[in-house]
């Protein structure tokens, strides 16, 4: 059994008001097609102890990400922003989701007053940069 039929496994348990068939089976096999056996472990261990229910794909794909590059809440995205600017750290130097949650954010001069977003806002943009750098790393697995 592959890594990936194992989270399929895993994802049809979870209750759900979408019933799960082979149509959806199809949508989140193609959401993880590109990863690898490792980061879709990793993963499905973190849906495992985290979700009552079936997370999207999109979801899935934000697990993925945050069992492969880290979590990163919103208070500690503030806190390397702020310690950024206080010391005078060149920004592409943070964190690369640090990096581009300040590009999609307006960059330091932004953030200079106070964090432009915060709470779940902010963490919708940390969601969507996780997608965008496992987006990226699945184009370049599949260059290879």
């Amino acid at each position: 059994m592959t890594a990936i039929d194992k989270l399929l496994a895993v994802l049809s348990q979870l209750p759900s008001s979408i019933q799960w068939n082979e149509t959806s089976q199809t949508v989140y096999r193609v959401a993880i097609n590109g990863l690898t056996d490792e980061d879709i472990k990793g993963g499905c261990q973190r849906i495992l102890t985290r979700c009552k229910f079936r997370p999207t794909p999109s979801e899935v794909l934000n697990y993925i990400a945050i069992e492969k590059y880290g979590d990163a809440q919103p208070h500690m995205v503030i806190h390397d922003i702020s310690e950024g600017i206080r010391l005078g750290a060149d920004p592409n130097k943070l964190h690369p989701t640090v990096v581009l949650v300040l590009k999609k954010t307006g960059g330091y001069r932004a953030w200079r007053i106070e964090p432009p977003l915060k709470g779940q806002q902010l963490q919708d943009v940390i969601n969507e940069v996780h997608i965008v750098r496992l987006t990226d790393y699945i184009n370049e697995q599949r260059s290879k």
